[in-house]
């Protein structure tokens, strides 16, 4: 039976799971939701981590030694359904430990081989991190969306619906967000009033409470297609500062390395490489910045690394490149 290891990169909206070989190849892949056991509840999150690794296993096509899987997460490990992880690997082939680090260390992972640098991630969730000798050495926010994570897909789109909320209630001025937002979610303006209240409000915000908390981060997209809004353009401008004022705090001028740039609010952020390129320059630092969309080829380099498996650049360059033969070979099939 062939030896692999497991490697799962999940985040607040999707999970990504990959079997690979002990150097480094593709041997399967699997996707599912979002995993985070903060924003979504333990148990949609365990389904959504093993809905992704049942994909993975089904994708390989054969039954493989699992010598371990990594798992690199956003939220904390204590709401992690551990037993439900536990049995659904075992099921597939898992004869070895789970293991768990977190998604800005992988995502730093996935853009260089190297053991000291930062990561500054702005998706769903947001922060920042610095790391030494491959581990996260200090952290500022990527606390999650009931403490933290400004300048997040979840503040931004948590901001706009409020700003909708304030226009619709008479508390604040006209912005563009208010009929993008009343658009996606399907509801007309009436001219009517239930309780004292606009009927649209009413029925914004029965469609607010009605999601999870972290399925706001819906609106960011909406923010930024309208980023002449001056509440947009507002909005766009505090998460640049948020995340600018992360990495100030993580930064330590004695630590250098690359800058892995990350999440689906990231490019969007139009600003922020810029503005972290300065706060480099001040002190001391050649900007190197590197844009990274997710975990995936941070949560191998991890598992090959919890296997003794030392991952230099070359072994870093076949991950990267056998991922993408491997997801080319998918589309074709």
């Amino acid at each position: 039976m062939r030896k692999a290891l497991l490697a799962i990169d999940v985040g607040g909206s999707t999970s990504r799971a990959y079997l690979v070989d002990l150097d480094g190849r593709c041997l399967g892949q699997g996707r599912s939701k979002g995993g985070n056991p903060a924003s979504n509840n333990p148990e949609f999150g365990a389904t959504s981590m093993i809905e992704a690794v049942e994909a993975a296993a089904k994708d390989a096509g054969e039954r493989l030694e699992i010598g371990l899987a990594q798992i690199a997460l956003a939220g904390p490990q204590i709401h992690v359904a551990l037993p439900r992880l536990e049995t659904a690997f075992r099921a597939v082939g898992l004869s070895g430990p789970i293991i768990f680090a977190g998604d800005l260390l992988a995502m730093f992972a996935s853009v260089t081989p190297s053991k000291d640098g930062y990561c500054i991630v702005a998706g769903t969730g947001s922060g920042a991190v610095r790391i030494r000798d491959g581990e996260i050495d200090r952290a500022a926010d990527a606390v999650g969306w009931l403490l933290g994570d400004l300048g997040s897909g979840y503040w931004l789109g948590h901001e706009a619906a409020k700003a909708v909320a304030a226009e619709l209630d008479g508390r604040a001025g006209a912005t563009a967000l208010t009929p993008a937002l009343l658009g996606t979610l399907d509801i007309v303006a009436t001219g009517n009033r239930i309780l004292g209240r606009p009927e649209e409000l009413r029925r914004f915000v029965d469609a607010i409470y009605g999601m999870r908390p972290i399925e706001l981060a819906r609106f960011a997209p909406l923010i930024f297609a309208h980023r002449d809004d001056p509440v947009a353009a507002a909005l766009i401008a505090q998460a640049e500062a948020f995340l600018v004022a992360d990495f100030t705090t993580v930064l330590d001028p004695r630590t250098h390395g690359p800058i892995a740039l990350g999440g689906g609010v990231a490019p969007h952020l139009t600003g922020l490489p810029k503005a972290i390129s300065e706060v480099l320059r001040e002190a001391g630092h050649t900007p190197d910045i590197r844009p990274v969309t997710d975990g995936s080829v941070g949560a191998i380099v991890l598992a090959l690394r919890a296997a003794n498996v030392s991952v230099d650049e070359a072994m870093f360059d076949t991950i990267v490149a056998s991922l993408a033969e491997y997801g080319r070979l998918k589309e074709q099939r």
